[in-house]
């Protein structure tokens, strides 16, 4: 008796006690990871600091300025300009959300800034508060001045002539376009005839055009700097011209700030000013606790729902005997790798020689013919195009993996599963071989270019990803090799998907370059698309960002989000392949 309750998964009769405590383990194991996948990320995160600066205007002079809390659209257009002017003039290391913008009374707004040092978070504030103080007042001049350029303009089309200085400027800032948006008005308004204050405004809204047209021209002098032909035309043309609207942009203000006295001090009690500058910087909490606290209660709760599922579904008798037949799985793998090389020449090192041909192509393409700013760009393409050729011949294989055996799943019996997970193992044998290529041109290119090794210990989580991407394309791959038995057409339609999948993955692009720092853009892509976020995490750890090309931890956010996404797909593929495998013989 007790022989019989303590027989082996294999034969499916489980004895409760064991059971249960296999899921106790399970579910402990499965905290456990979750809470080492989170650690790494949790406790390097660097530490955040925050400074505020306060400025206030006059609501009576600016009445559609803010409504309530909702600041306006000419106002919000001013506060991303603001962002970008700090960002490439005096702060690189500003972040994307670096800058907060909140209004908690009539007249005032306070600017926050968020920095990863302490010395500068005051000053981005500060700079940022005198900024929009100043584009308070570009609001109103940046009109005042496209009227009195719209008489100008109506003046010039009827060929009146230019007779003082002040028309002169005028007329030259029409003719370099410095200013957009004007059109023709009939009369004539001078600037003389405007008030101090709208002078003053005037005057803040050509300073605030100035730090525009400074950026535009930076961008045309490094298009310049490339040398890329097909370009160079364009960028020197854009160079001249915000060259010459740059200069008379600077004479026409130093012409009012000394002719109207329409100098500004920011700080001073005027219609917009700075009324607190920041001094200190708050550090902010990293909740690093609750962060754990938050892993450990994911991993509680994924093994929680295995369990549960396992009950119902009994997957721990279907992985027994799975494990029953691990020497077929391995003969198949075995199989597999020599029937990919069979008759070859060069055998294994097309392994090899497959990734590095086709970053090869890329890198003339994107490279040598369509130019990009990318930092070592065969790295930033190598550790992206090695997982995604793993992905698609996985997928493309294992799709078909079921109808490649028909005489093997009519005739013979053992675990249908085994079919597409070999397709998935085998494939990723042969991703782990091509690894060593990658670490050496990782390091040729860095020794080139950089000068130094950049090998960062992030390299060790680089088997928590692959785990990700093998649970999502097993599941994948269960899916598509069921379907496929009973619609043969998915085969045609896989493979003509996968041709627009390369497109919306980010293996020769960076996805945030390309939204052009669209949040929303780029999460859609990565929510409904796990292999971008797979990209993604690949160059986090093993080459850093496009713009900073440091190895660093990917975001743990995304990382569960992309765990969970693999998991539900997993589940889904299991669910469906176990439900039909009992009719493949007949199908087929």
């Amino acid at each position: 008796m007790a022989r019989i309750a303590t027989t082996s998964w294999i034969s499916g009769a489980v004895a409760p006690s064991r059971l249960r405590l296999y899921h106790v383990l399970f579910v402990l194991l499965t905290t456990a990871s979750a809470i080492a996948i989170a650690a790494p990320s949790v406790l390097t995160q660097p530490t955040l600091y925050q400074s505020s600066a306060t400025v206030r205007y006059d609501p009576l002079l600016f009445p559609d300025l803010v409504a309530g809390d909702t600041p306006g659209a000419p106002l919000v257009e001013q506060q991303q300009n603001l962002g970008e002017v700090l960002k490439q003039t005096r702060y690189p290391s500003l972040r994307q959300r670096g800058l907060a913008f909140d209004y908690p009374a009539a007249g005032e707004i306070v600017v926050t800034s968020t920095a990863f040092d302490a010395g500068i978070a005051p000053g981005i504030a500060s700079d940022a508060a005198e900024g929009l103080a100043r584009r308070i007042y570009a609001i109103q001049g940046l009109e005042l001045l496209r009227d009195v350029l719209g008489h100008a303009y109506q003046a010039g089309l009827e060929r009146h002539p230019y007779t003082g200085r002040e028309d002169r400027y005028l007329a030259n800032l029409l003719q370099t376009q410095a200013i957009p948006s004007v059109t023709p008005q009939p009369g004539n308004r001078p600037l003389s005839a405007l008030s101090q204050a709208e002078l003053s405004a005037v005057t803040r809204a050509l300073e605030v055009q100035e730090e525009l047209i400074l950026i535009n021209l930076r961008q045309a002098e490094r298009d310049v700097a490339t040398g890329d032909e097909s370009i160079l035309a364009a960028a020197r043309d854009r160079q001249r011209g915000a060259l010459s609207a740059l200069t008379t942009v600077r004479l026409l203000t130093t012409y009012l700030i000394d002719t109207y006295n329409t100098s500004s001090d920011m700080r001073s009690n005027a219609p917009a000013f700075v009324a607190q500058d920041a001094r200190v910087a708050t550090t902010l909490d990293n909740y690093t606790a609750l962060k754990l606290l938050a892993a450990a209660v994911a991993g509680l709760l994924g093994g929680l729902f295995t369990v549960l599922l396992d009950r119902t579904a009994g997957i721990a008798n279907k992985l027994a005997e799975l494990w029953a037949y691990r020497e077929l799985i391995r003969n198949m793998v075995r199989r597999d790798l020599k029937a990919r090389y069979k008759n070859s020449i060069l055998g294994y090192f097309w392994s090899l020689l497959n990734p590095l041909l086709t970053m090869l192509i890329f890198w003339l393409v994107f490279s040598v013919l369509l130019r990009n700013d990318i930092p070592m760009f065969p790295v930033f393409l190598l550790v992206a195009l090695l997982p995604w050729n793993f992905a698609v011949t996985a997928v493309s294989s294992g799709m078909r993996s079921i109808l490649d055996n028909a005489h093997l799943v009519k005739k013979v019996y053992f675990p249908r599963e085994i079919l597409p997970i070999t397709v998935v193992l085998a494939n990723l044998v042969n991703y782990l071989l091509a690894l060593p290529v990658m670490f050496a041109v990782m390091a040729g290119v860095q020794l080139s270019q950089v000068g130094h090794l950049q090998f960062s210990w992030t390299f060790a989580f680089l088997p928590v990803i692959l785990m990700i991407q093998i649970i999502f394309l097993i599941g994948a791959t269960l899916l598509l090799s069921t379907i496929a038995v009973f619609f043969r057409d998915t085969t045609h339609i896989i493979d003509i998907f996968i041709q627009l999948w390369i497109f919306l993955t980010p293996v020769f692009y960076s996805l945030d370059t390309v939204t052009r720092g669209n949040v929303f853009a780029a999460k859609a892509v990565r929510w409904l698309n796990p292999m971008a976020s797979l990209i993604d995490f690949y160059r986090d750890i093993l080459y850093g960002q496009a713009i900073n090309p440091s190895p660093g931890l990917p975001a743990l956010d995304g990382v569960f989000r992309t765990l969970f996404t693999a998991l539900v797909i997993f589940a889904i593929g299991s669910y469906v392949f176990h439900r039909n495998s009992p009719r493949f013989g007949e199908e087929l």
